[in-house]
């Protein structure tokens, strides 16, 4: 069973079943080298794990030497999966080797424009639904309210209708556009999904179906609060390699 460690606080997110999610090797994104990751295994040892070759060494006193495959609980309870000496990238590792590319000043406080994606689509597929309406009356009264706050100090200013798309885009009433509805542009973890969960989802109970999915739901989050929804996002390149991965085989 495949098993990586905890750290979102999203309800998406919540449960072990979650982390069946990054299966895969990540390349470090930029032309800056990332650090290794680093974490404390139980008997106090540090793991470090290469950005590029994700290789484990486990660095204990006296000496180093590489971490043997297997399962490693880490001091804060997470796991950690070594396969051929590679450690498995959980999100942790994840977040500190990549940046999110084509990130825009102040577009993780712009609620209700990232409302309005969620709910109408990148597209407008789901233009018509009731839960788009709403997300752009309350986008509207936003930049009604930031015209009446001229000269604001941050870049973005925060007003009450920001307040409430920030608490809409957890609110059940307010569900992510279907991103299979026809005209829906196919990104690289909706490929995956349709691989191996099946286009129909007939292969939903395959033990990689549930993976592929949270991954779309992470490449998703990440086009929300990126300035250019279209660039692939450090979870999108997780998908495109993840095509290649035996775990991730198709829907027979």
């Amino acid at each position: 069973m495949w098993l990586l460690p905890v750290s979102s606080t999203r309800t998406f997110m919540g449960g072990w079943m979650l982390l069946l999610v990054i299966c895969l090797p990540v390349a470090a994104i930029g032309s800056v080298r990332a650090d290794p990751w680093t974490g404390t295994l139980q008997d106090g040892s540090r793991l470090k794990v290469d950005p590029d070759s994700h290789r484990a060494m486990r660095y204990y006193k006296g000496g180093v030497a590489p971490l043997w495959d297997g399962t490693h609980r880490l001091e804060d309870g997470s796991v950690v999966i070594i396969r051929d000496g590679q450690a498995i990238p959980t999100e942790s590792m994840i977040n500190s080797w990549a940046e999110e590319p084509g990130s825009e000043p102040g577009m993780g406080t712009r609620y209700c424009d990232q409302l309005v994606r969620k709910v109408c689509g990148f597209h407008d597929e789901c233009r018509h639904g009731q839960p788009c309406i709403l997300a752009r009356q309350l986008l509207g009264m936003e930049r009604e309210q930031q015209g009446r706050t001229p000269g604001a100090a941050a870049p973005w200013p925060l007003t009450p209708s920001a307040g409430e798309c920030r608490e809409a885009l957890s609110n059940p009433a307010f569900p992510a556009c279907d991103s299979s509805t026809p005209g829906s542009e196919q990104t690289a973890c909706r490929k995956l999904v349709e691989k191996v969960c099946g286009e129909a989802d007939q292969c939903e109970a395959h033990q990689a179906c549930n993976p592929a999915r949270q991954l779309l739901q992470m490449e998703s989050d990440e086009r929300l609060r990126s300035a250019d929804p279209e660039a692939l996002t450090p979870t999108g390149a997780e998908c495109e390699k993840a095509m290649d991965n035996a775990f991730f085989e198709p829907c027979r």
